[in-house]
């Protein structure tokens, strides 16, 4: 069993590695590496490259049928082409699908589990899709619809929406608005901001709050503190993730960091409506410290 102190070098490496990979001009960060990192979180041992060889062989399968489609025919290739050639790799070969059984298992968030179990999130199934699209020079862009999560192909004629979660199900925007309906009970139009793609910054950040609600749901403080220390690293003016990661640090009995955090969050919001609460929090924090001494 690690002990705390090894569990805390671990974490720091963790830290360390994922601060080399996201600190860095957003349009170079490379969302594979970095969802690898985050599953370190869970799997400190994992060798990354596995997983990242079988992004590389999966898009050569794709690039090696969309170029038997091409040569089998004298017609130009629709572009859609490329997408039916990336689904049935994906979706009819290997058979990667949504997990809905076990939606909330901490599993679906991590790349590497995904490509182990041929299922997960939709943003880890879009993640993946993406990954392997831009290794087989299929440009997609990764959209945030709320409780959702798609991928765009865009081409000079048009655009169509992918849901990976649905095996590669194919939508145009009016049908987006219709799934959207049937989740959230929205009634109005499209929200444009929800067809603005997302950033690979965006996108982990989305990852990483999953895998937060996750841990917490299941009471597994430790991991939901790891993930916390992460966010903050992609989104370091976010106080309510201060208050939240210091509430971890509570529930862990890390006293000193706990009232750290909670009194930063208060001193950059001393309005909050939470305000006495936090209060209340830091002022049971040093009676125990105090106790313990």
């Amino acid at each position: 069993m690690t002990d705390k102190f090894s569990q805390e070098a671990i974490q720091q490496r963790i830290y360390r590695e994922f601060t080399s990979l996201v600190s860095r001009d957003e349009n170079t960060i490379d969302l594979a590496q970095a969802a690898l990192q985050i599953a370190k979180v869970a799997y400190p041992d994992l060798d990354p490259v596995p997983s990242l060889s079988y992004l590389d062989a999966l898009a050569r399968r794709v690039i090696q049928l969309h170029a038997q489609i091409a040569s089998s025919t004298s017609e130009q290739v629709n572009p859609l082409e490329l997408i039916g050639s990336l689904n049935h790799v994906l979706f009819e070969d290997e058979h990667f699908h949504g997990n809905e059984s076990n939606y909330y298992h901490p599993d679906n968030s991590f790349l590497n589990k995904v490509l182990e179990e041929h299922t997960g999130l939709p943003i880890t199934l879009s993640l993946l899709y993406m990954e392997v699209g831009k290794r087989a020079g299929i440009p997609l862009e990764g959209i945030g619809f709320p409780y959702h999560f798609m991928v765009r192909y865009s081409w000079p004629e048009g655009r169509i929406y992918i849901d990976p979660f649905a095996r590669g199900l194919l939508l145009n925007e009016a049908e987006c608005l219709e799934r959207i309906q049937q989740r959230t009970h929205h009634r109005g139009a499209l929200h444009q901001r929800w067809l603005e793609a997302v950033t690979p910054r965006q996108m982990l950040v989305r990852i990483l709050n999953n895998l937060k609600s996750v841990y917490i749901r299941h009471d597994d403080f430790p991991h939901a503190l790891a993930i916390s220390d992460l966010m903050l690293l992609l989104l370091p003016d976010a106080t309510v993730e201060q208050r939240d990661r210091g509430l971890l640090h509570l529930e862990l009995k890390h006293y000193g960091r706990a009232m750290q955090d909670l009194q930063a969050y208060l001193e950059r919001n001393p309005k909050a409506s939470d305000r006495y609460e936090m209060r209340n929090h830091i002022k049971q924090i040093r009676q125990t410290i105090a106790q313990l001494n």
